[in-house]
């Protein structure tokens, strides 16, 4: 018999998660609309330490569209509270980077309209220019390892697991190939900068 929905049951009883979810996978819906309200406020607070008051609300309504969808891969029996935690913790740091690569595009945004107005002389576009072909020169002096990692790592800016899920290169060899791609770069274009 599934629990009451009275002030003597609270909503808030993570024992009683992963049975609720257990009969929702079955078809109970009452049971899954319970579970979807009990757990809001678990949600709610692991939004709002990730990613502050103002975003966790739209955080929360995010999560809970993963956990529906994802719904079937909850095992009955294991414990729910770290399978949801796991979801929830997830959808944060997507949030996190979604805000980043927004916040790039909106500082980038910034930086052209600045530079509208303070359009360069010709000498300095000339020297922009030139960077610009020195840094291809340089990358395309990379060997191809080394430039599969710093095009998946830092250009695209996965992490090393997403970064071996899409490349050629295990998770170790992606590491010391940026880490060796960023140096060989780093002394190409300090020898650049030496000559002038």
């Amino acid at each position: 018999m599934p629990p009451s929905l009275d002030a003597e049951a609270p909503f808030d009883a993570p024992d009683d998660w992963g049975a609720w979810m257990a009969r929702a996978q079955a078809g109970d819906q009452q049971d899954y609309r319970r579970l979807l309200q009990a757990i809001g406020p678990y949600l709610r607070a692991i939004a709002r330490r990730m990613l502050g008051q103002d975003e966790a609300e739209d955080a929360v309504q995010e999560i809970l569209l993963v956990v529906h969808g994802v719904r079937h891969t909850y095992e009955p029996g294991r414990p729910f509270r770290p399978w949801l935690s796991t979801i929830a913790t997830r959808r944060c740091i997507d949030i996190l980077r979604r805000r980043q690569r927004e916040g790039l595009r909106v500082g980038d945004a910034l930086a052209l309209e600045a530079q509208a107005d303070e359009a360069p002389d010709p000498l300095e576009r000339l020297e922009q220019a030139q960077r610009g072909e020195r840094l291809h020169a340089a990358v395309a002096g990379l060997s191809p390892g080394q430039r599969d990692a710093v095009r998946l790592l830092h250009l695209q800016e996965l992490s090393l697991r997403e970064a071996e899920a899409h490349g050629r290169q295990r998770a170790g060899a992606l590491k010391v190939a940026s880490h060796r791609a960023l140096k060989a770069l780093r002394r190409a274009l300090q020898g650049d900068e030496d000559a002038r």
